[in-house]
């Protein structure tokens, strides 16, 4: 069976419990995770199969997390071992009118230590129908840009769909380094998650004020991106919060036409890999050949769903999830 090949980190996360702040002898929960990790989750969920490329230390912690993978289904042949350690980060829980926090502690993490001379592109792709990497990937050390490039090249070569999460972290890399690197890299994708930080021409260096756009300033920058790279298709999500604390989730979405999601109201119990719930309910759409419409429908009911759940990723299946788009009562157009 062909198999969707992500691209990315692993990482640990740790959180202090009772929503305390990091400090000495404070409780903690450890949590396995990473962008592409939490979507290779997913769509096992749902039924697709995943490959991951990426890099664990030859050590106890990183056969640990060999094994959390292959307990999901998720194809770990092209699975280096190599370096000394997984990147980490520490996230304290907001509440009230305190917000979370994160704190990260990923250089010099395994991933960087492939070299491109190590990668037999061929064999890596021979049974992959899909390649899907983010933002976060690039942002992590040149050393993983140079070996991604011939990879992405060769994807393109054998009509391999590519998407990009643009994912930008701030902590991580600064707004115009992320708009060149991952303005460069978007040129390799057929499908995009998010429209910052990217270049529309050679003066966007600002960030998009999406948050007081109107619809149809975000379907202008969304049609303006789509014709720059060359993208198939192209997704937006909003995310806002009502007064009794409830999140509202919805989501745009353009290719042929321009589509605006259903939108779901959660409370939440954790929203980290919200997001990468929405990316993996998108690829699980549109490899099933579904409209755009029921694609980003799906994804935003795959993000609320996952906002009901603690931890970085989530296994469900597709069927549960469309129960949420059933319930009409929670369903607002």
């Amino acid at each position: 069976m062909k198999k969707v090949l992500l691209i990315g980190e692993p990482l640990i996360r740790l959180t202090p419990t009772h929503y305390q702040e990091v400090a000495d002898a404070v409780e903690s929960r450890m949590f396995f995770g990473g962008s592409e990790i939490n979507v290779a989750c997913t769509l096992q969920g749902f039924g697709r199969q995943t490959k991951l490329l990426t890099a664990l230390p030859a050590s106890p912690l990183g056969e640990r997390f060999k094994t959390f993978l292959s307990s999901y289904g998720i194809d770990t042949s092209s699975i280096y071992r190599l370096g000394e350690r997984i990147g980490l980060y520490y996230m304290e829980a907001g509440f009230g009118c305190r917000p979370s926090q994160v704190y990260y502690d990923r250089s010099h993490s395994s991933l960087a230590a492939i070299d491109v001379d190590q990668l037999d592109v061929g064999q890596l792709l021979a049974d992959v129908e899909w390649l899907h990497f983010s933002g976060i990937t690039l942002a992590i050390d040149p050393a993983v840009r140079k070996w991604l490039k011939p990879i992405l090249l060769a994807a393109k070569e054998r009509h391999i769909p590519i998407s990009i999460d643009l994912n930008w972290r701030s902590k991580m890399i600064g707004l115009k380094e992320a708009k060149q690197i991952f303005s460069e890299f978007a040129a390799y994708a057929d499908y995009c998650f998010g429209i910052e930080p990217i270049l529309v021409d050679a003066t966007d260096w600002d960030l998009f004020a999406r948050d007081d756009a109107t619809l149809k300033e975000v379907e202008g920058r969304m049609r303006s991106l789509q014709q720059v790279y060359g993208l198939r298709a192209i997704f937006h999500t909003i995310r806002q919060t009502d007064d009794h604390g409830r999140h509202l989730y919805r989501a745009y979405a353009l290719a042929e036409h321009f589509v605006e999601s259903v939108e779901l109201k959660t409370q939440v119990l954790q929203r980290v890999g919200s997001g990468d719930a929405f990316v993996a309910g998108a690829l699980y759409q549109l490899l099933n050949g579904f409209p755009l419409q029921e694609v980003v429908d799906f994804a935003v009911a795959s993000g609320t769903y996952k906002c009901s759940l603690e931890g970085d990723h989530m296994l469900q299946s597709a069927t549960k999830v469309r129960t949420l788009l059933e319930g009409k009562n929670d369903i607002v157009r």
